[in-house]
Order: C-alpha cells, then structure tokens, then sequence
C-alpha cells in the first residue's frame, strides 16, 4: 500500500504556497536541456523546469493549460520530503479558487488535478505519486477557518488581497454572505505595475522583488532616498483606493476585518495607517492553503 500524504495548496498567480509552509513565485523557465542552475530544478515529461525563476502571466482559468500543475509538483515534492516517506505516494490535496468564481471553476479545476502514475524530479530527487483525490475550497473563507472560533458570533469583513484580485465577502455567525461576493482586478501586481512604471519615467528600472522590499520597508541600498518616498507614496495612495472602492460596495469597517493574502501582509503598515479602517486582524500568506488542510480533513473525517 502506498504511503498518503495530505496537502493545503494554494496556486496563486503571485506565489504557490502550501500549508506544509513551502512558497515559491508562480513561474518557471522551460528549458528542453538541463540548464548550467540545477537549484530549483524540475524534471518532468523530459523537459527541464527553473522553478520560481519568473512570474508567468495572470491566468483566471489555470485549467487551460499545464503551468499551474507543474508548478504544484514542488509543492508536493517538498510536503513528500516534510511528511519523511518513501517510494510510491498517494497524494491528496485541498485547493482554493475566489469564491465569484467557485461555482463556475470547481468541478473542472478538481478534475486538473486528479492524475495517476506522474514522475518527476526535484532538486536530483526522484518521486513518483497518484493525486488519488482533490477538493476545492473558496478562498479566503479558507483563510477565515484558521482562526474561525474568533469570529464563529459576529459579522466580520473578509478581504484577501492577492496577486491579481482583491476579494472581499462577508460573514456572520460563520456562514458566508453570498450577496456580499465581489473580486477587484486590483491585486497586488497592479500596484507593482504602478510603481515600475512611475520609475521608468526617470529611468529607473527595478525588478517586481525590489518594489516589494521598498514597500514591505526594507531599505534600498543602491537607490536614492527619494525612490523609496515615490514607492512608499504609490503604495499609501493604493492602499486608500481599495479601501475606499471596498466601503463603495456597502463594507462597514467599524466591523471587525481579517486581511488575508499576501498582498495584505505586504500591505499591513498602510492598512493599519489608514483612519479608514477601525479593526483589522492579518493573516500570514500561508493561511489560505492551512484552510484548505483543515476543510480537507474535516471533510474526510466524516
């Protein structure tokens, strides 16, 4: 009998995370020979993968093509190697879609997963497991679980701030307002986009990992002092736009507001800056895929 291992994965369009607490950003080089960089290597169907060597485009169907699979194999690998087993391994795994469009995707994106007899390579490591089973969870409610004993009485705001979309619901006493449903194509790529393109206009070109350190508030060390006052003000300015076009959709922030995402880690100092927004609660960046975990387990307990 093959070894089973549970798994929480989130495909982000920003990052891939897991609930075994793996992360890497959502993009690869392809290569059809072995590249002179093995870290980070994936092997799989003869062609060589760079994992997290580049962001590939946004992509709301990830059915429609192969990236977002190859990208969940080194997730997979690196639960395999946390969990300690060997040789053959059944995989089963929780996923996440916004919950706008979970009725629409679910079906197919569970299916996308469900695979047998897959072999591959990771870092020189060998494995070859069967996705014996996959279940799709709305996300950012998956977030909330984590945490749900703290919030099961009251009505509280969920905003899940990630790469490409904000989304933001409501819930009270633990069930999901379904009229309370909205997605922002406004996610945290957008504001990186934002601040790329205003330094360009003084020929300062910075990589989407140097506009994070800025905004996250570690110091340039090969910029004027004047570029991180430009991105920090990009980013204040951002950050009252969404709250603001979250208060346009009937959100009351003196209610209690969990901020999830990466994108709400990343913009935590502005969130909390904001006399917008009264009570906030922040989540890590790992918090989606534990959900997916923990509904994963429930529901395979019953």
């Amino acid at each position: 009998m093959s070894n089973r291992i549970l798994l929480g994965l989130d495909n982000g369009n920003k990052c891939t995370k897991t609930s075994e607490g793996y992360i890497s950003e959502s993009g690869f080089t392809k290569f059809d020979y072995e590249p002179i960089s093995t870290n980070n290597l994936l092997v799989y169907e003869g062609k060589f993968y760079s994992i997290g060597s580049n962001r590939l485009c946004v992509q709301m169907d990830k059915t429609v093509n192969q990236d977002a699979f190859i990208l969940s194999l080194p997730a997979i690998a690196d639960a395999i190697d946390s969990a300690g087993v060997e040789g053959d391994v059944d995989v089963i795994i929780g996923v996440g879609l916004p919950i706008v469009n979970y009725g629409i995707f679910k079906k197919k994106f569970r299916e996308y997963f469900l695979r047998q007899n897959i072999e591959f390579n990771f870092n020189k490591k060998d494995y070859k497991v069967d996705i014996v089973n996959c279940k799709v969870y709305p996300q950012g409610y998956a977030s909330l679980i984590t945490v749900f004993n703290n919030y099961r009485n009251i009505l509280c705001n969920i905003i899940d701030i990630g790469g490409y979309t904000v989304d933001i619901f409501r819930v009270e006493n633990g069930i999901i307002d379904t009229k309370s449903c909205y997605s922002l194509p406004d996610g945290i790529i957008t504001l990186i986009a934002n601040v790329q393109q205003e330094l360009l206009k003084m020929n300062i070109r910075l990589t989407e990992g140097q506009v994070q350190d800025i905004i996250a508030g570690k110091e340039p060390v090969i910029f004027e002092a004047d570029v991180k006052e430009i991105v920090e003000a990009i980013a204040k300015e951002y950050t009252e736009n969404i709250l603001a076009k979250i208060q346009e959709y009937g959100f009351e922030f003196r209610n209690a507001t969990v901020f999830t995402g990466g994108g709400s880690i990343l913009l935590q100092k502005y969130i909390e800056e904001s006399s917008r927004v009264k009570y906030a609660d922040f989540l890590d960046q790992f918090a989606n895929a534990r959900g997916y975990k923990i509904l994963l387990e429930q529901e395979l307990r019953r």
